[in-house]
């Protein structure tokens, strides 16, 4: 079966116009920015200048074969529109202006019509479109090796155009769209591309591709319900920042609305509305960038038009409203396009942004969803890995307020073994429960952390950790080909240290190299890390006078944090003299000590001190602040 495709698509490709193509030829007469894209029939992958590319594969259809149109546009640049009244697809590439519609092998090139061998169809939510296409219409080159059957593309990457990050994919047959976890839909007009869209979806823009007008829908959650005209009016004037040259209420009996025309700096006029539903207000702004065409009325009639079209309803199973909503259930599907991830989290956690982890949490901020994506150290296995984390917690948590699982069990996650512990911490307030995946995926390993409410049902806590293990995949093919190397944080040495110099206060400390710094002037140094902070003060000064705003401090603040004096005695550091004091103190349920180390030498006062919370006392934490306090130097001669 294989050999007699193979041939059916060699005999449609002959067809074309200068299909076998010496390939030395080739390189010799094209531009220098050449792209070879590889593809083979039912393979979903794909190769452009040799880096790989998850596709939908390629299959033969109408007697034909059929590859994704996408692939044309991400590995050619080629320029993409959608009209949603016409259902149309309009392809730019090099020059050529390419019309096509699903369904239909009628087709326009540069305004001339022609017949396609097969007419474009919808694979998966994908539009594919025949090969015979790419030498008919675009004028690239097509070569199948007829021993490894691979299927070469050629041709030149055009350069940026306008539409090139437009999306047919699953708008064919649209003419509204909308989002039905939040209940809004309105045109799809000619040429509209959404720009952005957050994770939680209550905001999303828009621009048309022609860049004359930019539509934004901002919903606002939580809001107090049946509004006046007046406070919705209210409300919207507050979160306009441009002039207000015109503002009312309409009180439209079918979708009563605030509305402001504003104008901004740069010269755009705009076009506010305000409308309401239970608790969610919905901000609907039309930005128009050239004020003429505001105030043309035939140009603002269809401007007007558009906003009107906005409903505060979405009639699920329409198949002519495109949905942007990524909701399925009570969750919502998340994608990390760079590292390859997919994955499932409940629909209304907040993507709680981090540099070293993808994180999601809920409002209460007790669940928590943490993805790690790390390199893979040399001949590190899955045992020793989970070992080591079980250490580094051990290391980081006092035994009173951590809780281990020591039962260690082996699954399947993202199509690959993995290991599963659970571990329970707590900070004073309250304790975490945590379930924690450890897999390796290529040259990464990827750290799985999910937090769950301990009061919730053992039902529903099986379906949270579920939904998220099944859903979980990580696609190596499409992983950004910048990425490289990625160092664990887990694995840093907390030992090391850095010396901080005040030279004009004649004095020196040094502090654990991985500390944050939050704050650094002439005078004062201030740092934080897990469960703790430290401040350092050194300059002109008398001892008896810090220590007089130090106590006053903790007198004043006595009642707040509940400080109890735990120990107050005279020291000598390094050849200074001065006092130590021990503090403790209880905030939100979290107890916490503060040790504060008071010095003078000469004409300068010192001040060394660490708060660190009860829940991260460690042993190995108290040596490595007794190491800092040891390490204060004078220098000699000053």
């Amino acid at each position: 079966m294989v050999q007699k495709k193979w041939q059916v698509l060699c005999v449609t490709a002959v067809l074309s116009a200068a299909l076998w193509t010496n390939q030395s030829v080739w390189a010799a007469e094209q531009p220098a920015e050449r792209v070879e894209v590889k593809l083979k029939l039912n393979t979903a992958q794909a190769k452009i200048n040799g880096q790989d590319m998850a596709i939908e594969q390629p299959y033969l259809s109408q007697g034909t074969s059929m590859v994704p149109l996408s692939l044309l546009t991400a590995a050619f640049g080629a320029g993409l529109q959608y009209d949603s009244q016409n259902q149309m697809i309009e392809l730019t590439y090099n020059g050529k202006v390419i019309k096509l519609k699903a369904g239909s092998k009628q087709a326009w090139i540069n305004g001339k019509e022609v017949t396609l061998t097969a007419s474009p169809e919808l694979k998966n939510g994908k539009t594919m479109v025949p090969l015979t296409l790419l030498t008919q219409a675009m004028g690239l080159q097509v070569i199948i090796d007829a021993k490894t059957k691979d299927v070469s593309i050629l041709g030149a990457k055009q350069g940026e155009t306008a539409s090139t990050n437009v999306s047919l994919d699953s708008d064919l047959g649209k003419t509204m769209i909308g989002d039905s976890y939040y209940g809004w839909k309105m045109k799809y007009p000619t040429g509209l591309v959404k720009d952005f869209q957050s994770f939680q979806g209550d905001y999303v823009s828009f621009r048309d591709a022609k860049d004359t007008y930019q539509l934004d829908i901002y919903i606002v959650d939580g809001q107090p319900e049946n509004l006046s005209g007046t406070g919705l009016l209210t409300r919207l004037v507050d979160s306009s920042e441009y002039t207000v040259l015109s503002k009312g209420f309409v009180n439209d009996p079918k979708q009563p609305y605030a509305r402001l025309i504003s104008k901004g700096d740069d010269g755009a006029m705009n076009e506010e509305r305000a409308y309401q539903s239970g608790t969610r207000i919905y901000y609907v702004t039309l930005v128009i960038n050239d004020e003429a065409d505001f105030r043309n009325p035939a140009k603002y009639s269809s401007y007007k038009d558009l906003l009107d079209s906005f409903s505060l309803s979405f009639p699920k199973g329409d198949a002519t409203v495109k949905d942007l909503s990524t909701v399925e259930g009570n969750y919502r599907w998340y994608t990390q396009e760079d590292f390859g991830l997919k994955v499932k989290v409940p629909a209304d956690w907040q993507n709680t942004y981090n540099q070293s982890f993808t994180q999601f949490s809920s409002e209460s901020g007790r669940q928590w969803l943490k993805i790690k994506i790390t390199s893979k150290e040399d001949g590190l296995t899955l045992d020793d890995w989970v070992k080591r984390h079980e250490q580094m917690y051990r290391d980081s948590v006092n035994e009173n307020y951590l809780k281990v699982d020591s039962t260690v069990t082996s699954s399947m996650i993202a199509g690959v073994p993995a290991k599963e512990q659970k571990f329970s911490s707590s900070d004073g307030s309250g304790w975490y429960p945590e379930h924690d995946f450890f897999f390796f995926k290529g040259d990464y390993k990827v750290y799985v952390e999910i937090a769950y409410d301990p009061e919730a049902s053992a039902e529903k806590t099986a379906e949270l950790i579920q939904t998220i293990k099944q859903s979980l995949s990580i696609n190596q093919s499409v992983m950004n080909p910048v990425m490289g190397e990625i160092t664990d944080d887990d694995t840093i040495d907390k030992e090391q240290m850095a010396t901080i110099k005040y030279p004009a206060a004649n004095f020196s400390i040094s502090i654990p190299e991985y500390w944050k710094e939050i704050q650094s002037d002439a005078v004062t140094r201030a740092y934080e890390f897990l469960g703790g902070n430290a401040t350092i003060l050194a300059g002109p000064g008398k001892l008896s006078d810090v220590r007089k705003e130090v106590e006053q401090s903790i007198k004043e603040n006595t009642e707040n944090y509940g400080y109890t004096v735990k120990e107050s005695k005279a020291v000598s550091l390094s050849g200074a003299q001065g006092y130590k004091m021990v503090v403790q103190g209880k905030d939100g349920g979290i107890r916490f000590e503060k040790n504060i180390y008071l010095l003078e030498k000469g004409k300068n006062a010192y001040m060394v001190a660490f708060t660190i919370s009860e829940w991260v006392k460690t042993q190995s934490l108290e040596q490595r602040l007794q190491k800092i306090v040891d390490s204060i130097q004078f220098p000699e001669g000053k």
